[in-house]
């Protein structure tokens, strides 16, 4: 009874609150990302910045889609409101398991202009925003937003590679992390409407205890990137597209396509 409490409370807070209001990543984090077949995943929904932030139960509000995926075919997940870890699953099998998340589009107004500014710098999309649209510079911003989010789980030994899990914007790890020979790295590509997108900065977290690093690549004309992997840790793989809405809701609409795995 009092686990049922808790997460009550937990759902009551959260339904008034949009997963992602208050911070720009949001982000999948499993305990464990490496795992032995017969063993359960159980995996955070994660909101904040630099790869510190807060754990979400699972919202059936706030989900638009969730799958888990082996070897491309979907393993059925069974959760419920207020599920803490948000995503929990027995993991049956040996391979490379990918779990794909998509939120459904809040509103957010920006009525502070620089800290719209400041988030668009961050992604790299000021420069090109700013002179396509001179008249809004220092205006309110409403815009809505979407998050594609995906995390890579090993288990056991057998190794496949990542694929298109169908998000409208997301991105594809085009080499296994957790191969011995791409230690160094691997190409990443990323993906709009299950089309190369290229020119777009992609940002490389990586956690290390609680130090983290960033690094920026730019994908080249085929939509890809090679994301250097020297280092052990988490790493978070974000890229944000920026376009105008077509929800009458607001006037423009970021899309946010996350991918996380470890070394």
């Amino acid at each position: 009874m009092n686990n049922f409490i808790g997460k009550f409370i937990v759902i009551c807070l959260l339904c008034t609150t949009p997963l992602a209001a208050f911070a720009h990543e949001l982000w999948l984090e499993p305990e464990q990302f490496i795992l032995q077949p017969n063993t359960d995943l159980k995996v955070d929904i994660k909101v904040g910045q630099q790869l510190n932030g807060n754990k979400y139960p699972y919202i059936k509000s706030e989900t638009k889609s969730l799958k888990l995926f082996l070897k491309k075919k979907e393993i059925k997940l069974t959760h419920r409101d207020g599920d803490y870890p948000a995503i929990q699953s027995p993991l049956k099998n040996e391979g490379l398991h990918i779990l794909s998340y998509e939120s459904v589009p809040e509103k957010v107004n920006y009525a502070n202009f620089e800290i719209f500014k400041t988030f668009m710098q961050e992604e790299g999309l000021w420069e090109s925003w700013s002179k396509q649209n001179p008249t809004l510079v220092n205006t309110n911003i409403n815009e809505i937003y979407t998050r594609y989010a995906k995390s890579l789980i090993q288990v056991g030994n057998q190794t496949e590679d990542d694929f298109n899990t169908g998000l409208t914007f997301e991105l594809i790890a085009l080499d296994n992390p957790y191969k011995e020979n791409n230690k160094k790295g691997i190409n990443v590509s990323l993906l709009y409407k299950n089309k190369p997108f290229p020119n777009s900065q992609i940002t490389i977290f990586n956690k290390i205890n609680n130090s983290v690093s960033t690094t920026k690549v730019i994908t080249n004309k085929e939509g890809k990137a090679f994301v250097p992997l020297e280092n052990n840790g988490l790493f978070l793989i974000s890229s944000v597209h920026f376009i105008k809405s077509e929800n009458k809701k607001a006037d423009w609409h970021s899309l946010w396509a996350s991918l996380t795995f470890a070394k």
